[in-house]
C-alpha cells in the first residue's frame, strides 16, 4: 500500500466519507449486523466529529480508504467498567471504518497505531473503545494489538452488547 497518509478531515471531503459508510453499513446488514444504520453515524454526527477536529481520514491512492474518530467523550455506560487504568485523561475511539473494496491490506492497523501513537503524544494513559458482539473481524483484531476486553454494554436500539476494550499506555503502578 503507498501513497497513504493519516490526517485530519476536512469538511470538503463530507460526502466521500459518507458514501465509505454507506458501504460499509450495506456490508454490514448483509452480514447480519445492525451496529450501524441509516440513522447511525449521519451526516450530522459525522460532521461534528470534522467541525471538531477529531475524525481522522487514511488516504490510499488519493481516495479516503478509512476513518476514525478520536476524541475524551466516554459513553455513560462506560461509568460501569472496571477500567485498568483509573488515572486519565483517556483517549476515546469511535467510528473506525474502512471501504469494504479494500479491507484487509492493514488500513485499520494503520489508523489503531496512528492512534496510539496520537494518544502516547498527547499525554493520555490509556485508549478505550466499544465494538459490536458480531463484528467478528473487530473482536479478533483488538486483542491481537494488545487491547484487553474490560466488559460490555448495551446501546438502545441495537440487539448485542458491545464488548468494551483498553489498552494501557502507561505503566501502571503497584495498586
Amino acid at each position: 500500500m503507498s501513497g497513504n497518509e493519516i490526517r485530519r478531515a476536512h469538511s470538503g471531503e463530507i460526502q466521500e466519507i459518507m458514501n465509505l459508510i454507506s458501504k460499509c453499513v450495506q456490508v454490514m446488514q448483509a452480514g447480519g449486523s445492525d451496529q450501524w444504520d441509516e440513522s447511525y453515524p449521519n451526516r450530522e454526527v459525522i460532521s461534528g466529529d470534522i467541525r471538531n477536529g477529531t475524525l481522522f481520514v487514511c488516504t490510499d491512492q488519493g481516495a479516503i480508504a478509512g476513518i476514525l474518530v478520536l476524541d475524551e467523550n466516554q459513553a455513560e455506560q462506560y461509568q460501569d467498567i472496571e477500567w485498568l487504568e483509573t488515572q486519565g485523561p483517556h483517549l476515546i475511539m469511535h467510528r473506525l471504518a474502512v471501504h469494504p473494496e479494500i479491507q484487509g491490506k492493514g488500513i485499520a492497523r494503520r489508523l489503531i497505531a496512528f492512534a496510539e501513537e496520537f494518544a502516547r503524544s498527547g499525554g493520555y494513559s490509556s485508549i478505550r473503545l466499544d465494538t459490536y458482539a458480531k463484528n467478528d473481524k473487530a473482536l479478533r483484531l483488538y486483542p491481537s494489538l494488545g487491547y484487553l476486553q474490560r466488559g460490555e454494554v448495551r446501546f438502545p436500539g441495537r440487539t448485542a452488547d458491545f464488548p468494551v476494550f483498553e489498552k494501557v499506555l502507561t505503566e501502571i503502578s503497584e495498586r
